[in-house]
């Protein structure tokens, strides 16, 4: 292997463990290499990096300058993987138009299979967000047959991650956790933190769902910890908003607050759109659970403003329900607690 190979497969080998100091360093000195073919990998990578710890303002800049070698090279296999990754930003960022069309241009160019199987990833992250869960699952499940047949563990990951997300939309409950089991399994086997970080989020989810609080809890504690270590910051604040919740539904709304109001904060300087929207949305139902009427419709506006900048229509037609329930006065004093939509 050549000198730019070895420094490559240190850095990649580096940020699958989770030690993302390390990453940057390596792509770092990828980036600033003569060989122009290298430098465009480790810009690359150094984009990956920035969108994995949330800076996503640096991670679109490190793509544009990425791209625009890539077009220069001719390399449309790594051009296909940078539009990838442009469309992974707009998408946390619920700009569906914009991700939509970063998805369609990677697919065109895409020449390997791994980065097909990736595409197909995003593409159905995107289809969830919109709501097309079919569309999502069969996307998910391209992904996982592309992936699948060339021993591509670490695409397969992930793959299986979103397909148990988009069984869990449709609440086939037990095709959910068939495919969060296996995903968990090969990721603790490639010792691959973010997907173990992203698995225990999204299985704290389905357990708060079922009314396992104890349990939704300490896979959600495990999650906040691994991206702490992961320095994701995004991360940070998806799991402090599904700890939030499942205070909520505990009845324990002292708990629930410092957690949600952290999540806006780090979601609002990341600008990412939905899970400020979520986030803002669970606040409300706490303030109101609190018998805090002006609190309640503060954050609820709030999380209306959000979801219509991303045209999200059934969660903004279930805040306004929300709304319209905290109107009506009550003799004894006390406002009707709003309920999850």
């Amino acid at each position: 292997m050549s000198e730019h190979e070895l420094t490559l497969a240190e850095g990649d080998e580096a940020e699958r463990r989770g030690d993302l100091s390390a990453a940057i360093a390596a792509y770092r000195r990828l980036s600033t290499s003569d060989d122009r073919s290298a430098a465009a990998q480790g810009l690359f990578r150094l984009g990956r990096v920035a969108w994995r710890q949330g800076r996503l303002d640096d991670a679109l800049e490190l793509y544009e300058r990425a791209r625009a070698s890539a077009i220069e090279l001719g390399d449309d296999d790594l051009r296909a993987a940078i539009e990838n990754g442009v469309g992974s930003v707009f998408c946390q960022r619920g700009i569906f138009t914009q991700a939509r069309a970063s998805f369609a241009v990677a697919s065109e160019l895409a020449v390997s299979a791994a980065l097909r199987g990736r595409i197909q990833i995003n593409s159905g992250a995107l289809s969830l967000l919109m709501g097309d869960t079919e569309e999502a699952r069969a996307s998910y499940e391209r992904a996982v047959e592309i992936l699948d047949s060339i021993n591509d563990e670490e695409g397969l990951t992930l793959a299986l991650h979103n397909l148990a997300l988009a069984h869990a939309e449709e609440q086939d409950w037990d095709a959910a956790e068939s495919s969060f089991e296996r995903c968990r399994s090969i990721a603790e086997k490639r010792g691959d933190k973010n997907v173990m970080a992203g698995v225990l989020l999204n299985q704290a989810e389905l357990r708060c769902e079922a009314e396992r609080y104890p349990e939704a809890l300490e896979r959600s504690e495990k999650s906040l910890a691994l991206f702490g270590e992961l320095q994701d910051e995004s991360g940070r604040a998806a799991a402090l908003r599904v700890q939030g919740e499942i205070y909520r539904k505990m009845h324990q709304l002292e708990e629930a607050e410092p957690r949600l109001k952290e999540a806006i904060r780090i979601a609002g300087r990341l600008q990412l759109l939905t899970l400020e929207a979520e986030a803002a949305r669970e606040l409300g139902m706490v303030k109101a659970g609190r018998g805090d009427v002006t609190s309640a419709t503060k954050w609820l506006r709030r999380a209306l403003a959000r979801f219509s900048l991303m045209s999200a229509d059934d969660q903004m037609h279930a805040i306004e329900e929300q709304l319209q329930a905290l109107k009506p006065w009550r003799p004894s004093g006390e406002q009707k607690t709003v309920k999850k939509g």
